[in-house]
C-alpha cells in the first residue's frame, strides 16, 4: 500500500507537474505516507531478522490457495489507495477553489478508484461462490460489508461530481470525498483487528488493529476539522426542483441511506457487546429487507431520468406519480413482486436505450445508460436467484440417483487421488435436465501439512441457472453426504456486474469537458 501510494504520487508529479494543486496534494499524501510508514515499521517491520529459521513453514490456508485470492485483496486495497489520491486533491480544493482543472483530476482518480474497488468486490464474490461451498456470492459478512461501505460512499461521490461542478451542494461533494477515504481506513481496521468474527478473517492482529484505529481517529479529526473550518468558503446552492441535478441529489440521499443501513448492521454488534457484555449478530434478512426498497427507489430514479417530460410535469401530476412509486417501493418485501417490477423497469430501460441509440440522440451518454441498465439487470438477477434457487441434502451411493426440481443427479463414481499438496476424493456426477446430460466433478481434499479438510464445489454454469454439487462426509454404509443446488441467475449476476464495470471504465476514460 505504501509503495503503491508513493508510485501514484510520483505519477502525479510526472503528468500533472503544471497543476497548481500538485504541491498541496503532495503535502497531504506525505502526511498519510508518514503515518503509514510508522505503522509498517512498528507492526510489520520488513527489515526484522528471524533469529531462528523454522525448518518447515506453516502451510497456507487452503481457502487462500486460489488464483482469485491473488487478485481480490490487492484490488480492494488498490481501490483504497486511489481514494487516498482523490482525498488529497479534495483537501487541496478546500484550500484553493474547485475549478474545471481540479474537477477533471478528481473525476479521473475517483473513476479509477471506483472501478478498482468494484472489480475487487466482484472477484471476492466469485471466489466465495465457488470456493466456500455454500453456493452463495454475498452473505453480508462484516468483512464484505466494510468493503461495500467505501464503495457506496465512492459511488455517491462520483455522482456528486456531476452536480457539484455547477456549485450545487459543493460542500456535500467534499464531505463524500473525505468520508470515502475514512471508510477505507475503517475497513482496514475491522479486517486486520479481528474485532468482528468473519469467514474472511485470515490474518487478524489486535495490535495492528489498535494502530489502524488510531490512524482512523487522527485522519478523521484532521480532515473533518479542515472541512468544517473551510466550509464557509465552499459556496453551494440548491438544485432546481425535479431537475437532473435534483435527481442526482436524491440518488446520493438513497445511497447514503443504504450506507447507513450497512454501517449500523455491521458495527451494532460491537456496541451491543461493549454495553451488554453479550454476543450479538445481525442476520442477512436485516440487510436484504431494508436495502431492497432503497435499490428500487434508485431504479425508479434511473427510469425517470430517461424521460425528461416526466420531470417537466406540473407538481400535482408529479406528486401522483411519486406517490405511486413510493407505494411500489413499500411493497418490495415481497420478492415475487420485486422480481416482477424489476423486470418491468429493466425492460423500460432497455427499450429506451435502444430507441435513443437508433435515433442517434446527441445527448446520449453511453456509460450512464450502460451503468443504469447494469444496476437494473443486477437487481433483477439477484431477486431471480433469491426467489427460485433451491438446494437439497441427502445420502447417496455410487450408481444411485436422486430427482430434484425436474432434474436427475446420478452418482457415477468416487476416486481417491494423491497429489503433492493434498489427498482427495474426486466424485463424478451426471445431471439429466430435460433430455440434456452433462457432468459435474466435486472434490473433497485433505491437505498434508495442516490436515485441513475442504470441499471443492462442482459447478455446471449456464446462462439462466447453475448446477452445484458439494461432497460431504463418507458414512459407514458406504454412502456420501451430498448437497445438490440449482442456482438461478448467477451467470446474469456476473454479466451485469461486468457491464457495470465497463460503464465505470468508459465513463472514466472518455473525454468530457468540465
Amino acid at each position: 500500500m505504501v509503495l503503491l501510494l508513493s508510485l501514484c504520487a510520483a505519477l502525479n508529479n510526472i503528468f500533472m507537474k503544471e497543476s497548481r494543486y500538485l504541491s498541496l496534494s503532495n503535502s497531504v499524501l506525505a502526511f498519510i505516507l508518514f503515518f503509514y510508514l510508522i505503522f509498517l515499521v512498528l507492526t510489520s517491520n520488513p527489515f526484522m531478522i528471524f533469529e531462528v529459521s523454522p525448518l518447515n513453514g506453516s502451510d497456507l490456508n487452503p481457502l487462500l490457495q486460489d488464483p482469485l485470492l491473488v487478485i481480490h485483496p490487492p484490488m480492494l486495497f488498490t481501490g483504497y489507495v486511489f481514494y487516498a489520491i482523490t482525498f488529497s486533491f479534495v483537501i487541496a480544493g478546500i484550500f484553493t477553489n474547485f475549478d474545471k482543472e481540479l474537477f477533471k483530476i478528481i473525476k479521473l482518480w475517483a473513476g479509477i478508484a471506483w472501478f478498482t474497488l468494484s472489480l475487487g468486490i466482484l472477484l471476492g464474490s466469485m471466489w466465495a461462490y465457488y470456493e466456500l461451498g455454500w453456493g452463495g456470492y454475498w452473505f453480508w459478512d462484516p468483512v464484505e460489508n466494510v468493503a461495500l461501505m467505501p464503495w457506496l460512499a465512492g459511488t455517491a461521490f462520483t455522482h456528486s461530481l456531476t452536480f457539484s461542478r455547477n456549485k450545487v451542494f459543493l460542500s456535500w461533494m467534499v464531505f463524500l470525498g473525505i468520508l470515502t477515504f475514512l471508510l477505507s481506513i475503517l475497513g482496514s481496521f475491522i479486517v486486520r483487528s479481528g474485532i468482528l468474527n468473519s469467514v474472511h478473517s485470515f490474518a487478524s492482529d489486535p495490535s495492528r488493529g489498535v494502530f489502524l484505529l488510531s490512524l482512523f481517529a487522527l485522519f478523521s479529526l484532521v480532515s473533518l476539522g479542515l472541512f468544517f473550518w473551510r466550509s464557509n468558503f465552499l459556496h453551494s446552492k440548491w438544485p432546481r426542483f425535479m431537475s437532473r441535478n435534483y435527481l442526482l441529489v436524491l440518488n446520493n440521499i438513497i445511497l447514503m441511506t443504504i450506507l447507513l443501513i450497512v454501517f449500523l448492521g455491521t458495527l451494532y454488534p460491537i456496541y451491543y457487546e461493549v454495553v451488554y457484555n453479550e454476543k450479538f449478530s445481525v442476520g442477512p434478512n436485516y440487510f436484504s429487507e431494508l436495502i431492497t426498497p432503497a435499490v428500487f427507489a434508485l431504479i425508479i430514479l434511473f427510469t425517470a431520468e430517461q424521460f425528461p417530460k416526466i420531470l417537466s410535469m406540473d407538481k400535482l401530476k408529479l406528486f401522483i406519480i411519486l406517490a405511486v412509486a413510493t407505494i411500489a417501493v413499500l411493497i418490495m418485501n415481497s420478492f415475487s413482486m420485486g422480481l416482477f417490477l424489476s423486470g418491468i423497469f429493466l425492460a423500460i430501460l432497455i427499450f429506451k436505450a435502444i430507441f435513443d441509440f437508433l435515433s442517434k440522440k446527441k445527448s446520449l451518454k453511453i456509460h450512464k445508460v450502460l451503468g443504469h441498465l447494469a444496476v437494473a439487470s443486477l437487481t433483477f438477477s439477484i431477486l431471480l436467484n433469491h426467489e427460485f434457487s433451491k438446494n437439497i441434502d441427502f445420502k447417496i451411493k455410487p450408481n444411485d440417483e436422486v430427482e430434484f426440481m425436474g432434474t436427475n443427479l446420478i452418482f457415477k463414481s468416487a476416486d481417491v487421488i494423491q497429489s503433492q499438496n493434498f489427498n482427495s476424493v474426486v466424485a463424478n456426477f451426471e445431471v439429466e435436465d430435460e433430455g440434456k446430460y452433462f457432468n459435474i466433478v466435486a472434490e473433497k481434499r485433505r491437505y498434508k501439512v495442516g490436515g485441513v479438510i475442504t470441499s471443492e464445489t462442482g459447478i455446471a454454469p449456464y446462462i439462466t441457472k447453475d448446477y452445484l454439487v458439494v461432497l460431504g462426509d463418507l458414512k459407514p454404509d458406504g454412502s456420501w453426504v451430498v448437497r445438490y443446488s440449482i442456482k438461478y441467475g448467477i451467470m446474469m449476476i456476473w454479466m451485469s456486474s461486468c457491464l457495470l464495470l465497463l460503464s465505470i471504465l468508459y465513463g472514466t476514460v472518455r473525454r468530457h469537458d468540465y
